[in-house]
């Protein structure tokens, strides 16, 4: 049995990227996990369309579903405050760590059946960041 490796861009309202302009968390649209995934990694990276300040941060959460709990015919995914914290990300250089763009890698739980990913930047009403992520996973073909 052969193993390969699948990238595939998250999206954000069908876009390859989302611009976060305001306090509140933004969701991308819904992926769904291959049944043949073994593991999955999610890389986020946000870039401050402007000078960062202290403070300038993005939050990624992940809100897993396990499928339709509530019966209407779609995957139910956890809601914005129990979703589970993947990462923070600070744009501002000074702190450490901190840089712009900054990137990073955290695991993803491949169990579920599918997963939003959210994130949240609390100063983006006046510094907006751009954010964008892709999963990488490897499956058993």
């Amino acid at each position: 049995m052969a193993n390969s490796k699948a990238e595939t861009q998250v999206t954000f309202s069908a876009a390859q990227s989302v611009t976060v302009n305001s306090s509140a968390i933004v969701w991308s649209d819904e992926f769904v996990f291959n049944v043949d995934d073994m593991e999955a990694e999610l890389q986020v990276w946000a870039d401050n369309a402007g000078t960062p300040s202290s403070g300038d941060t993005c939050m990624v959460y992940v809100a897993y579903s396990t499928g339709d709990i509530l019966g209407n015919s779609g995957n139910d995914f956890a809601t914005d405050e129990h979703a589970e914290f993947a990462m923070l990300l600070d744009t501002y250089g000074a702190n450490t760590p901190g840089e712009d763009p900054a990137s990073r890698t955290a695991p993803l739980r491949v169990g579920s059946s599918a997963c939003k990913i959210g994130v949240f930047c609390p100063q983006a009403t006046s510094r907006n960041i751009v954010v964008r992520a892709r999963v990488s996973s490897a499956r058993s073909s």
